[in-house]
C-alpha cells in the first residue's frame, strides 16, 4: 500500500478526534464522517477490500436510528485486526505505519470502551 495524501489526512484526523480519550464525546454522525472520509481515501487501493467492508458495514450501522453497541464493538476489533495486518505486513512502507498502528490500537482502545 501507497501512502497518498488523503490517506495521510485521514490518519491525522482520526488520530485527532480521539486525541482527548473522552471518546463518549465523539457522536455517531462524527464516526459517520470519518467512515466517509476512509472510503474516499481507500477507494483506489483493492489491497484493502477488508477494511473498505468493514467500513462500509460500520457506515451502515452508525447510520442505523437503533445502533448496536455489539455490533459495532466487532466491527472495530475487525477493523483493528486488518488495520495491524497492514502497517505490520510486507507491503507497509514509510512514516505512516506508525500512525496505522496507532489507528489500531484506537480501533481497540474504542471497542473495549463501548463495552463498559
Amino acid at each position: 500500500m501507497s501512502s497518498n495524501i488523503l490517506e495521510e489526512r485521514m490518519l491525522e484526523d482520526t488520530l485527532e478526534t480521539f486525541s482527548g480519550h473522552d471518546y463518549s464525546a465523539v457522536s455517531p454522525a462524527q464516526g459517520v464522517m470519518l467512515v466517509d472520509g476512509w472510503l474516499q481515501a481507500l477507494a483506489g487501493d483493492p489491497n484493502l477490500v477488508a477494511i473498505k467492508g468493514g467500513l462500509t458495514e460500520l457506515h451502515e450501522e452508525l447510520n442505523n436510528p437503533h445502533i448496536n453497541p455489539a455490533r459495532v464493538q466487532n466491527l472495530l476489533l475487525s477493523l483493528a485486526d486488518h488495520t495491524e495486518a497492514v502497517a505490520t505486513g510486507p507491503n507497509a512502507e514509510g512514516t505512516w505505519t506508525g500512525k496505522l498502528e496507532s489507528v489500531s490500537k484506537l480501533l481497540r482502545k474504542l471497542s473495549t470502551d463501548l463495552h463498559k
